[in-house]
This record gives C-alpha cells, structure tokens and sequence, in this order.
C-alpha cells in the first residue's frame, strides 16, 4: 500500500511539474503576424543578396501565409496561400505535439564553426510569443521538422505570390569583362514606363513592378538587368515580406 501511494505522489508530482503548452489562441487580425521563419545562410553574401532575402515563410492571424521555395538553379519561387482556422488550430496543435514551446530558445553546436547557417522560428499568440533559433542544424529534429512544413506551404496549395507594390533601387554598375548584354533581361523604359537612371529608392507597381519582380526572383543574388548600353542591379523591397524592409 505504502509502495502505490508513493507511486501515485510522484505521479502526482510529474504532472504538476511537466511543461504545460500555452493556450493556442491567435490574434485573428490580417495584420498580426502568427508565425515566422527565417533564414540566414551565413558566410559572405553579395550585398543585392541581403537587399533581396525574403522571410522563409510567415502566416497570418486570418490564415494568410506566404513562403518562398528555390529550384535546383537556386531560381526563387514565391508562394500565397489560405489557412481556414481550423488549419490554423491544426497548424498551433503540430507545434504544441513537437514540443515547440518546451524548447530552448537557442541552439548551438558544441564544437566553434565559423560563417554557419541560422534559422529562426517565432510564434505569437495571445498568451505568449516564442522564438527559437539555430546556428548550424543544432536544434532537435522536431525544430526542423516544423519549419520544413512552414516552408513547404504548412499543407495548403499555393499560388504564385505578386506583390501589390514595392521600393525599387537600380544601382548602375559598370560591366565586368566578358559580360554581354544578351546574357541579361532587358529594361523597356518606355514600355515600363520607368527609367532606371531615376530609380532611387522610388515606389514602383504594375508592369515595373512585375519585371523588377521577376529579374530578383530569377537570380536575388546577382539580378542584372539590361537598359540600352546601361547595366544596373536591382533592389526590391517589399512590405512584410523583406527581412531589410522598405525606408
């Protein structure tokens, strides 16, 4: 008797003391970020790489995500798609089952190791917000498992994501030797309605937009764009959706 009532006090015990996940209720405003991830290839990236970077992926307190995937040419493809809210609840209750909220907040590798890969992931709800970040794959597998679902679209079937509108800077740059113009995209200002000579900074749409789109999407790290005898490199901004955002 004495030995079962022993065992029933450090149940008793265990259950007090065991993490207990937060209450999975969000926000549900458009405008709320639920749910971010975030990636850091680390070492030295080109400077329009850093402008370029987009958010892995981000969902919203109505359902809305929007994520990113590359192909095997290291091409960027843009996503939108829509959580209903029992998706959304879905989605929480993965996170709480992966122990999401029992985690560290940082995770590193035991060994130093220079110019490594960092990944983030946060949630807000109403309760609390968590944020768990990784240098270099340390964080348990279950970390990984649930940003390779954010980054996969969470389950729901994406469309290609178009930006209503964005802030565009061309940079001139003079050509390397060897370059030739017909290795690059082509800039119709008239057509576009755009010179790229007065593009500082400035807040572009429409057509503009969906070229500027297109070239940084199709090589973020190095999009080079032809007008006339000009070259320049694009930068673009977005709402939201950039890690460096629009100023």
């Amino acid at each position: 008797m004495r030995k079962l009532i022993a065992i029933c006090i450090l149940f008793l015990l265990a259950s007090c003391t065991s993490p207990q996940s937060p209450e999975l209720t969000w926000d549900h405003d458009p405008a709320t970020l639920i749910i971010r991830v975030s990636y850091s290839g680390g070492g030295s990236a080109p400077n329009a790489a850093l402008v370029n970077e987009l958010f892995g992926a981000q969902v919203w307190g109505d359902g809305r995500i929007i994520w990113n995937t590359w192909d095997k040419d290291y091409h960027r493809q843009v996503w939108q798609g829509q959580l209903s809210e029992a998706q959304m609840t879905s989605l929480l209750e993965t996170f709480a089952d992966k122990g999401f909220f029992d985690m560290d907040a940082r995770y590193e590798p035991d060994e130093d190791i220079l110019d490594g890969g960092a990944t983030s992931l946060s949630v807000h709800l109403l309760s609390t917000s968590t944020q768990v970040s990784e240098y270099l794959n340390s964080a348990p597998d279950e970390f990984h498992e649930l940003t390779a679902l954010l980054s996969s679209g969470a389950g729901v079937e994406g469309t290609p994501y178009m930006p209503p509108s964005g802030q565009l800077n061309a940079r001139e740059i003079t050509p390397r030797d060897g370059m030739e113009s017909a290795e690059f995209p082509v800039w119709d200002a008239t057509a576009l309605g755009l010179d790229l000579h007065d593009a500082e900074r400035i807040w572009v749409e429409g057509d503009a937009l969906a070229r500027a789109w297109e070239v940084v999407n199709w090589n973020s790290a190095f999009p080079i764009i032809v007008q006339g005898d000009s070259y320049f490199e694009l930068h673009l901004r977005l709402p939201e959706l950039s890690v460096m955002e629009p100023h």
